[in-house]
């Protein structure tokens, strides 16, 4: 039978393995509620030395869970031997500490409740890594229900997916039907998508990935196709093998449609919905290395420009301008070979890739075909439209590095098209991309010679036919090239008007001609003296053009009267009304303006007489052909009688002979200038003849 001590010795080890475990062992009498609580348990429970009762424990637990604990000892009195497992809350210090209570009851005679025993161990840090799960748990579902994202888990070895309502929701499915084994899921991705999202989850099961990510096509229900991102992360047992695979599904469909848009919209032009010249330069691209791969045979482009477009967008206004592109468009469209692309490459510009086409004549016959196309009547409303179309075209055959290349010859031989006569086709050929080059090149060094300093004024005199005495001058422009010399107007004059470069070459030589004609005006004395100056359309057209003239006037003293400007009757005829209202600008300011090259142009009387014009200068065509007959002659009578009727002077060009001023004499003419008067020098050389003359 054991002693005293061997009693305490098997205590002692009990408590020391109840302290290894964390556990606090505690012994109730129910009858009397006395309990032993060994040190462990006093410690975790919050108990002083002297408690010695349950009470003591139950006043320790929180509020919430004390009616719970003390119900449960109380149903154990009756004898229960169940085991029971608790958990509840104890005061420490302001803060509280969770605890799980193990007890089992100890049946006395009778059945009632001898012993409850048991013990209670801190689960607090448990407790705490379940609420930062429980935590991120939810905020995981709120996300993913936020991101509208469906949820799936694939137990690998088990074959079995678990996928959210949210993906049912998403695919149209009920639930159970995408409860199937993975390989009955991938015959709902798209065929032409399934190589890819097999490859990509078996390298992420495999480890060649961090992590699975992919995008591809998932057949909805309904049959219609819903683009999803799939996101997922394997986790792998000790060896390394993946054996589950969960993540996240996303509906992307509308990011994917928005995609396409942009993608469509970078190729295609926004108003026709054609392709645009992106998307035509990448078909012609194509189309060259098929044909250097051997794979098919020669190609041509034709570019397309409507002839006098602007025309009808400036009179009917920019709506009906792209109705009439649309319409264009849309016949077009309809009348290309399936074979071949259409696209409108900005503004008026149509261009066709005719695929397939051997030879130049076919190429050419294609091309009629279409211009005529474009001739056909456009219907607006209230309006009928008349539109031919100028062509240029470019073959495959001629030899090209790259695409672009070829849409430049396609332009070059468009413009040659316009330049022509309009309403044709040109095909492309060597001589002029040539011409091409030498227009740049030309134009290149005209940039520099308006920074250079390089242009020059000449002067031609004007006379007074009575007595053949200088009245006045006219200003013609001249290029000083470093290597051609000096350049005539008509080498250089219509590409400046092209370009644009016109109107700082016009505001130049005005300020320049007048600054000379207020030095010549001091050496000639009281005897008065005036300056033609020829305005270009594109100057006359410039909004700067009024202010430009006031301010030379205003800088060199010149009286106004003294500036004519000189303007062609085709310049006044593109915009009558415009031209009028610049004209009576001008003349507000009391300068003179004189109509040049009267008599090639094609206006009429009342447009003659509405311009508030103060001279006419008869075409030297005109004046070299009185001596022809007495029908040439008579229209120069006409126009002298046609001015004096109008009070203006005439000053006729080209007077090269005596015969030609004695008849220019018996006429209302009192100006005249040509070789026979003086050829066109510079201002040192006009110096001298006025100094001579002053003598």
């Amino acid at each position: 039978m054991p002693n005293d001590a061997d009693i305490a010795r098997q205590l002692e080890r009990y408590d020391l393995a109840a302290r290894a475990a964390g556990l606090g062992v505690w012994d109730c009498d129910p009858a009397t509620g006395i309990t032993y609580y060994s040190q462990r348990a006093r410690d975790l429970i919050g108990l002083g030395p002297d408690a010695s009762r349950l009470q003591d424990w139950l006043a320790q637990v929180h509020d919430d869970d004390g009616d719970w604990l003390a119900a449960t000892f109380e149903a154990k009195r009756e004898g229960s031997t169940l085991p029971f497992r608790i958990e509840h809350r104890v005061r420490k210090g302001d803060g509280w500490r969770w605890l799980t209570c193990r007890g089992v009851c100890v049946p006395g005679e009778g059945g009632a409740a001898a012993r409850l025993v048991g013990a209670v161990m801190d689960i607090t840090e448990r407790k705490a890594a379940e609420e930062r799960l429980r935590l991120s748990e939810e905020r995981y579902a709120l996300a993913a229900k936020g991101a509208n994202d469906g949820l799936w888990d694939w137990q690998i070895e088990k074959r079995e997916v678990y996928f959210s309502p949210r993906c049912s929701s998403m695919l149209g499915y009920p639930k159970q039907a995408l409860e199937v084994p993975p390989e009955t899921w991938f015959e709902r991705v798209l065929p032409e998508d399934v190589s890819a999202f097999r490859g990509a989850l078996v390298a992420h099961l495999k480890g060649a990935t961090e992590k699975l990510e992919h995008e591809f096509r998932l057949r909805h229900a309904d049959g219609s196709i819903v683009w999803v991102l799939i996101r997922g992360i394997a986790v792998r047992d000790d060896e390394g093998r993946a054996v589950r695979v969960a993540g996240s599904l996303t509906d992307i469909t509308a990011r994917k449609r928005t995609e396409y848009q942009l993608l469509f919209d970078a190729v295609h032009d926004h108003l026709t919905g054609l392709p645009n010249r992106t998307l035509m330069v990448d078909r012609a691209g194509q189309a060259l290395e098929r044909q250097r791969a051997g794979k098919r045979r020669h190609f041509a482009i034709v570019l397309l420009n409507l002839d006098r477009f602007k025309t009808v967008n400036d009179s009917l206004g920019p709506v009906a301008g792209d109705q009439v592109l649309m319409t264009i468009a849309g016949r077009l469209e309809r009348a290309r070979r399936p074979t071949d692309t259409l696209a409108r490459l900005g503004g008026d510009e149509f261009a066709v890739l005719l695929n397939d086409c051997p030879d130049v004549g076919e190429a050419a016959a294609e091309a009629e075909r279409l211009t005529h196309l474009v001739a056909q009547p456009v219907k607006l409303t209230g309006h009928q439209v008349l539109l031919t179309a100028s062509a240029g075209l470019a073959v495959s055959s001629t030899g090209y590095e790259g695409p672009e290349d070829m849409l430049r010859d396609a332009s070059l031989a468009m413009y040659r098209a316009r330049s022509g006569g309009r309403a044709r086709v040109e095909v492309f050929d060597r001589r002029l991309r040539e011409q091409a080059m030498e227009v740049l090149r030309v134009e290149t060094d005209l940039r520099q010679a308006i920074v250079g300093g390089h242009l020059r004024l000449h002067y031609q005199p004007i006379v007074a036919l009575a007595d053949r005495r200088i009245v006045g001058f006219e200003a013609l422009m001249r290029w000083q090239h470093p290597q051609r010399g000096l350049v005539h107007p008509a080498d250089f004059i219509p590409l400046a008007e092209e370009t644009g470069l016109i109107v700082e070459m016009g505001r130049w030589a005005l300020g320049e001609a007048t600054e000379q004609l207020a030095r010549w005006r001091t050496l000639r004395g009281a005897a008065p003296l005036f300056m033609s100056v020829n305005v270009s359309g594109k100057q006359f057209r410039d909004d700067g053009l009024v202010d430009d003239v006031v301010t030379v006037l205003a800088d060199t003293g010149v009286p106004a009267e003294s500036l004519k400007l000189e303007i062609t009757e085709s310049l006044l005829m593109d915009d009558p009304q415009r031209g009028e209202a610049v004209m009576r600008d001008l003349k507000s300011h009391r300068v003179h303006l004189a109509m040049d090259d009267f008599g090639t142009g094609y206006s009429s009387l009342s447009n003659l007489s509405r311009f508030p014009l103060d001279c006419l200068k008869i075409d030297r065509s005109f004046v070299q052909a009185i001596g022809e007959g007495k029908d040439k002659a008579a229209i120069v009578r006409i126009i002298t009688l046609l001015a004096a009727t109008l009070r203006m002077e005439v000053v006729a060009e080209g007077i090269e002979s005596e015969g030609e001023l004695a008849f220019l004499r018996q006429l209302p003419c009192a100006f005249g200038q040509g070789y026979l008067f003086g050829r066109p020098v510079d201002a040192e050389a006009m110096t001298a003849i006025l100094q001579r003359e002053a003598a």
